[in-house]
């Protein structure tokens, strides 16, 4: 419970999560678009709260007696939270923030900023001998804020336990996310982290003003990426390039379209047709949709997420996590206990995983099987499509260097007579880039906008709509013991005119292929009633370890020597 008191505990559980946001001239200068910027909608009550939790998190410690003379590790302690503008980058998060806890947490906030809502919630804790002996929150000294602190972290009762997880992944990924006007952040030098890759931003920033080089930082799907914002007869013309048709109708009665009774009944409606609709991109859309396109049918993808060409990524972890990430980076259970990394991006999760491909395990096919009576999955179509998928997407499990981490728990294992065995990836042996969880640079590891998406985008028989959010499936009665689906309702944000726009396609086969998470919530919001649709989800938690250790692989080394004689300079 030292993480809420101990900055060398925060710097320990959060080695290698560190990483900051970008400034929109090197936005402009790499090529991406430049992020809506969302304003603190705090109160002036709920931020002095706030900024007073967050510095008894990350307080500021006097080091003068201490006799370690790096000045980067000094810079650290001696840094709080409220000294990097860390409550305001904190307020802004929580006012993003889609979560049953966002209520909870603002309503704490209000509460410890009386003293009579600081005695409600902290109890006596909140009492001295000093006038006026009861004090909110902001008004307690350090010592006895830690102690407030640590016993929501501990108390019995789960509300202030997701009170404290909460705070604590907000304040905490803020801080060690945020940078200064050198693009820098003080905590960096300390923690040992460099950074987004030198070598590659700087070869970014050259190539900025390369007219040549258009195309390729573009990406290999930026032909069939298709803007909703865009024109209308840019728009008709992108689409029926690729084979698709674009009608623009008025919108039926509401009684019988409840999914457009937002839309005024004056305002045409626009309507797209094809072969096939897709909902999401990722690892199960991203496949259907190359197969389908190849084979000559007019493919439509929705994306809810923007799409971010390889040559355009920033490997800061700050942007990433607000532009490729869900929810910003903070998806949750509802009791906060299991953070939940998915990605909403172009490639869905396959374009920020750490390129881990494990096939489906012998005793789950046997479930799957046995129990369950799906004879599919082990038959020979099952296999085929599995060597298929590993083959196209380079699955393998060789390597040429490995990184301190992995090696230093291969060494402890072997030590300890444990079986090791290499975790397949899908990426070459030589891929050692260390940055893939905020995509990847090179394009070596083969998720589905550098596979299948790139083969739909080849065939000319299909389009990816970024930004574009399935609200509905259509499905109609037509007879049979299923309703038949017919297309999608889907939405975007018209940045002309700052408004959500309604559109339909319509389609003869819909793919709900949006993910564990969100096709449950598509198809419940649909109407379809099975009782199994959200059911049978598994977590499998992660505990994230650190430690500190002196050793440097000869790469980290040259790369540690090229900083400090960059510093140095």
């Amino acid at each position: 419970m030292e993480a809420a008191m101990s900055p060398l505990y925060a710097k320990k559980a959060l080695l290698g999560s560190p990483a900051v946001d970008l400034e929109a001239a090197l936005q402009d200068a790499m090529g991406v678009k430049a992020q809506a910027v969302v304003s603190n909608r705090l109160t002036r009550r709920e931020m002095d709260s706030l900024t007073a939790i967050g510095d008894t998190l990350l307080p500021s410690i006097d080091v003068t007696a201490t006799t370690d003379q790096d000045e980067s590790v000094r810079c650290f302690y001696q840094t709080s939270a409220s000294m990097l503008g860390t409550h305001e980058a904190s307020g802004e998060y929580l006012a993003k923030l889609r979560h049953a806890m966002q209520g909870l947490l603002r309503l704490t906030l209000w509460m410890l900023s009386t003293w009579i809502g600081t005695f409600f919630v902290c109890g006596a804790m909140n009492v001295s001998s000093r006038f006026p002996y009861v004090h909110k929150f902001s008004d307690l000294d350090p010592e006895r804020r830690e102690r407030i602190v640590l016993w929501w972290a501990n108390n019995p009762c789960y509300l202030y336990r997701e009170l404290f997880r909460g705070v604590k992944s907000v304040v905490a990924l803020t801080y060690f996310t945020q940078v200064n006007e050198k693009q820098e952040n003080p905590t960096w030098k300390a923690l040992g982290y460099c950074g987004p890759d030198p070598e590659h931003i700087k070869k970014q920033l050259e190539s900025a003003d390369d007219e040549g080089s258009c195309s390729e930082r573009l990406g290999p799907l930026h032909r069939a990426v298709v803007y909703m914002q865009d024109p209308k007869d840019t728009l008709y013309s992108t689409l029926s390039q690729a084979g698709l048709s674009l009608i623009t109708t008025r919108p039926p009665p509401r009684h019988k379209c409840p999914y457009i009774a937002k839309t005024p009944q004056n305002k045409p409606i626009t309507t797209i047709q094809c072969d096939a609709v897709i909902v999401g991109s990722g690892s199960g859309g991203g496949v259907v949709a190359g197969v389908l396109a190849q084979a000559g049918y007019k493919v439509i993808v929705l994306e809810k997420g923007n799409y971010n060409a390889r040559s355009n990524l920033t490997l800061l972890e700050g942007h990433t996590v607000k532009s490729m990430y869900e929810c910003n980076g903070l998806l949750a259970t509802d009791d906060t206990g299991v953070m939940i990394l998915a990605g909403s991006t172009v490639g869905g999760g396959s374009a920020i995983n750490w390129s881990a491909s494990i096939r489906t395990p012998d005793h789950v096919i046997s479930e799957w099987r046995n129990q369950h009576e799906l004879e599919l999955f082990g038959s020979d179509a099952y296999e085929a499509a599995l060597r298929t998928v590993c083959d196209r997407m380079g699955v393998q499990s060789e390597f040429n260097e490995e990184n301190l981490n992995n090696s230093v728990l291969r060494r402890g294992c072997t030590e300890l007579g444990y079986p090791v065995k290499n975790i397949p990836r899908n990426s070459t042996a030589d891929h050692y880039c260390g940055w893939c969880c905020f995509g990847c640079r090179d394009g070596r590891k083969k998720g589905t906008l550098e596979t299948w998406l790139v083969d739909m985008a080849e065939s000319g028989n299909g389009v990816i709509l970024p930004g574009c959010q399935a609200i509905k499936v259509l499905h109609e009665d037509r007879g049979r013991k299923r309703n038949v689906a017919t297309g999608v309702v889907f939405e975007y944000d018209n940045h002309w005119s700052g408004e959500k726009e309604t559109c339909i396609i319509e389609s003869k086969v819909t793919v709900a292929a949006c993910g564990a998470l969100n096709t449950p919530v598509l198809l419940k919001r649909s109407g379809l009633r099975n009782a199994n649709i959200g059911k049978n989800l598994h977590l499998h938690p992660v505990v994230m370890a650190g430690d500190t250790s002196p050793q440097q692989l000869p790469r980290r080394q040259k790369l540690a020597r090229r900083l400090a004689t960059k510093g140095a300079s």
